[in-house]
């Protein structure tokens, strides 16, 4: 299948921290891409509320216990979730670590297992393609350093949502980039993930 052919869904988790062993999400979105268009009449997102909630966590997504209070728990979200993100090449930004968060979620929520096979990082994209440039990657390639590069505002950064469409609208310039390139969906899956493995 080509590129323009492949389904893709961004997927962006808010959580209480970084330990996938004890902390949770609070907040996910999805948002696909078909025919290098982002599907946004088709996104899904929603708060989700947590067990144990870590208040030094509103720092970075900003999202309270009271903005939880009237949230879904994520048994009543999780198969939505499941069927926007079947079949299709996971993107993200340190995609390993959300989708080692919702694979444990489903695991321990569900009792399912979540079948991820497919997914990219942009910044393992990025990686690449600055190399391909015959460019060294001498800097810390974060998220916000992707936006500068690529000229994208994001007022709401942090927000599930917010950072999804952000990386989104990065991958979209990448994907006409390794398009020229003459990369099909294997060689960016490949590459997408190569340091995480």
């Amino acid at each position: 299948m080509t590129l323009e052919k492949e389904r893709f869904c961004v997927v962006d988790v808010e959580t209480t921290g970084l330990n996938t062993k004890k902390d949770e999400i609070v907040a996910v979105a999805a948002l696909p891409i078909e025919g290098f268009k982002i599907k946004f009449s088709d996104r899904f997102y929603t708060l989700v509320k947590a067990e144990k909630f870590e208040p030094k966590s509103v720092r970075y997504h900003g999202i309270t216990t009271t903005d939880l209070k009237d949230a879904p728990a994520f048994e009543e979200v999780a198969h939505k979730l499941a069927d926007m993100i079947s079949g299709a090449i996971v993107v993200g930004y340190a995609t390993y670590i959300d989708v080692e968060f919702l694979k444990k979620t489903f695991k321990k929520k569900l009792g399912i297992k979540l079948k991820i096979e497919r997914y990219v990082d942009v910044a393992e994209l990025e990686v690449w393609l600055i190399r391909k440039r015959g460019m060294a990657v001498n800097f810390r390639l974060d998220f916000d350093s992707l936006l500068k590069m690529y000229k994208i505002e994001n007022s709401i950064r942090h927000s599930a949502l917010g950072d999804a469409y952000a990386t989104a609208l990065i991958f979209l310039k990448q994907l006409s980039q390794l398009v020229d390139y003459g990369l099909g969906v294997v060689d960016i899956v490949r590459i997408g993930r190569r340091l995480m493995l």
